[in-house]
């Protein structure tokens, strides 16, 4: 039906698409083909994922979620503290997805201050990416740092931990990232990517 319309009709836009003085495309249509163009590609290289994973813990239910590419698993630390409520939106690389997690606070200098998130015992991941409540005392300015740990086992400690035995991985991969927080204004701030790092992408959502 839609392309029937456009084809009976297309006299009538070819006329509207024009200036009348000029003769030439009207700079409206050309910045609308433009911006359009610009949220295909972004929407292509997955630039946009964790904005839009923001915006769906918002929305409103829908009936059974379906199965989706990227999956993020919530979880909630330090919520009975006084410290500033934050999430973060974490989309981790395929390389430290499976790794030991955990998100810390450190002063300027790298000292540890507070941790946010950490993986227990010999638990892995979490497997799928990480939204994060939490609460954070320290004032800013501090670092974040995200860390994933990812043990490469060998198919002799593969078959120990299958039989329940302890083991330390002999090939162990740290990924690391640390991000300067200089205000906790409430607001968004994205964690650009760096290197060795931990994560594809990620969001620091002060509330």
């Amino acid at each position: 039906i839609a392309v029937f319309h456009i084809v009976n009709n297309w006299g009538s836009l070819k006329a509207y698409s024009k200036d009348k003085t000029t003769g030439s495309i009207k700079k409206e249509l050309l910045y609308s083909a433009v911006l359009v163009l610009a949220i295909l590609v972004l929407a292509y290289t997955e630039v946009l994922e964790p904005v839009a994973e923001f915006g769906r813990r918002f929305a409103k239910p829908q009936g059974p979620k379906t199965s989706s590419a990227i999956n993020f698993k919530e979880s909630t630390t330090l919520d009975s503290t006084n410290g500033q409520a934050v999430t973060l939106i974490l989309q981790k690389t395929e390389d430290a997805m499976n790794g030991k997690l955990s998100v810390e606070i450190a002063d300027t200098t790298g000292k540890i201050l507070e941790t946010l998130y950490k993986t227990e015992g010999e638990q892995r991941g979490p497997a799928s990416n990480l939204i994060l409540n939490s609460k954070i005392s320290t004032a800013a300015p501090f670092k974040l740092i995200i860390t994933s740990t990812v043990a490469q086992l060998t198919e002799e400690e593969e078959e120990e931990a299958r039989e329940g035995k302890k083991i330390e991985p002999k090939n162990v991969k740290t990924f690391s990232q640390e991000v300067l927080v200089s205000s906790l204004t409430p607001g968004l701030q994205n964690i650009v990517k760096g290197e060795n790092s931990p994560l594809k992408r990620g969001i620091l959502e002060v509330k």
